[in-house]
């Protein structure tokens, strides 16, 4: 998917009066909510899509960036005895599986997503977590529950085959690696423009999209319409009414009401990156690090590559989230601890990132639950309310489909049939950065080169580099030079924030610290 391909509109959203009825009114702009408001758009529903700051500002761009097949799901240290005594719990596992290798082959062979298909190989110790065996079944009941395509390639390396593999010679205790798993993985090449195209593709079948509006449950009125009020970053306010409102707020889902009860639990994760090894293109690997949970090295596009995540607890707001200290230091011991043969130092560390995980509040699991929930707040005083909690990228699609059928069940069939939509027009001709602020929605340099350009993913944006996309979005958008200089600025202090190694003494934001490429 050509990130220049766009859906023509208009370049500034107009404001919204006050008292606009629809069916259906959805919080937050991230992946699972541009797809509900997608398919409520293209079903043919009158819907708002409202955005406290940009596309995908959240957990949808800050995510591990995995279309996994599930194999996680299935993760278990005695997984025989587990299934036989925890049947219920053993069930659900092998749903939320078949969920994700379904949705593995829905987006994989989907060429308006951009996936990258990657060797992911587990090793095997002595003393490792799993078995070969147990991976090897793992990957066998998947290959059972999901789509015949695309497959998984499974292989069993025996341990002389996993040491002359070009990941395994830098493994671990070479002598105790008893062999190595290997299948077909799939990462998304940039999920923030999921939820671009997701929006624009509502806008093009009638949804009315509003950035940078704050959203809060006012009430309802006695013809059961919610009232929803609209603030803007300005202070201007707006309220409109909905018959249904999906609460897809992530993070923030506990924001938008008072449900009195807590949705989320919140979890950081975060990632380092480095510059790619010999011989690690199109490879990853991955295992569960000393502290028991997940751990990958994957690549990042085509001379990069990233290791995460952690997981910890996370309180407070999650805006500006960023890899600390604490971080990289935990991510750079592990990845040591995992493969000392690359010998990573603190100068090796080119960039890293940080997001949270909107995962679902259960008293049952202190880190939060991670199975998908649709939440209907009813009970809590909020008829025909809904929120989601735990809803991860590649699952996005069922997520719509799923908001669908209960906006249907609440209130019937979409008064007017739906459109073909508007036509689509393809950015050929000037600069795709421009075609972005102008057809896109972007209304500043942050979201130009992170959300829809995705330029921050290939390397820290230099200040040159920032200045020279600034001017030329200027006479678009109408920017004067001093704006110019005030959106460099404040891009080039956030990317330090959000993207930058936190070196002890600190790099500014026009240093991006050296690279395994560059060490002398």
């Amino acid at each position: 998917m050509a990130w220049f391909l766009i859906v023509a509109m208009q370049t500034e959203c107009a404001p919204l009066p006050s008292d606009q009825k629809y069916d259906a009114v959805v919080i937050g702009g991230g992946v699972n909510g541009t797809a509900a408001l997608k398919e409520l758009a293209r079903a043919g529903y009158r819907v708002l899509l409202a955005e406290a700051e940009d596309f995908a500002a959240g957990a949808s761009s800050r995510s591990s960036r995995m279309l996994h097949c599930g194999l996680r799901y299935l993760e278990s240290a005695h997984p025989v005895r587990d299934a036989i005594t925890h049947p219920f719990r053993f069930a659900r596992a092998l749903g939320m599986a078949r969920d994700a290798m379904e949705a593995r082959a829905e987006l994989a062979g989907d060429a308006g997503v951009a996936t990258r298909a990657i060797e992911l190989s587990f090793p095997v110790w002595r003393d490792g977590p799993f078995p070969r065996w147990q991976l090897d079944a793992g990957l066998r009941l998947l290959e059972m529950l999901g789509p015949g395509e695309p497959g998984l390639d499974r292989r069993s390396l025996s341990a002389a085959e996993a040491r002359n593999h070009p990941i395994g010679r830098h493994l671990r205790d070479r002598d105790g690696l008893r062999g190595m798993v290997s299948f077909r993985e799939y990462l998304f090449a940039a999920p923030e423009r999921i939820c671009v195209d997701n929006a624009l593709d509502a806008e093009a079948h009638g949804a009315d999209l509003r950035l940078r509006s704050r959203a809060e449950l006012r009430g309802r009125d006695a013809d059961g319409f919610w009232r929803v009020a609209l603030e803007g970053e300005d202070g201007g306010t707006a309220t409109v009414r909905a018959r249904v409102v999906l609460n897809m707020a992530g993070t923030w889902a506990d924001e938008v009401g008072s449900f009195g009860k807590r949705l989320i639990r919140g979890t950081k994760g975060a990632h380092i990156v480095i510059r790619l090894p010999e011989g690690y293109a199109d490879r990853g690997i991955a295992t569960l690090h000393r502290g028991g949970h997940p751990f990958y090295g994957l690549p990042l596009g085509e001379d990069r590559f990233y290791f995460g995540p952690t997981e910890t607890l996370f309180e407070g707001d999650a805006r500006g989230v960023h890899a600390d200290r604490d971080d990289v230091d935990f991510l750079l011991a592990e990845a040591n601890h995992l493969l000392p043969g690359l010998d990573l130092k603190h100068r090796d560390v080119e960039q890293c990132w940080a997001g949270v995980r909107p995962l679902t509040e259960d008293p049952a699991q202190p880190m939060g639950a991670r199975e998908r929930r649709i939440h209907d707040l009813a009970d809590s005083g909020f008829g025909n309310v809904l929120a989601m909690t735990a809803g991860p990228v590649m699952s996005h699609r069922s997520a719509g489909r799923r908001l669908l059928e209960e906006v249907r069940g609440r209130i019937g069939a979409p008064r007017a049939a739906a459109g073909d939509g508007r036509p689509i027009a393809v950015s050929g001709q000037g600069d795709p950065e421009t075609d972005m602020a102008s057809r896109e929605h972007a209304q500043d340099l942050f979201g130009v080169l992170v959300q829809r350009s995705g330029r921050v993913w290939s390397g820290l944006v230099s200040r040159e580099d920032a200045m020279h996309t600034a001017r030329t979005l200027a006479p678009g958008l109408g920017w004067t030079e001093d704006r110019v200089a005030q959106e460099v600025e404040t891009f080039m202090t956030r990317q330090a924030r959000e993207f930058h190694v936190p070196w002890h003494g600190g790099n500014g934001p026009d240093h991006p610290g050296p690279t395994i490429g560059k060490n002398q």
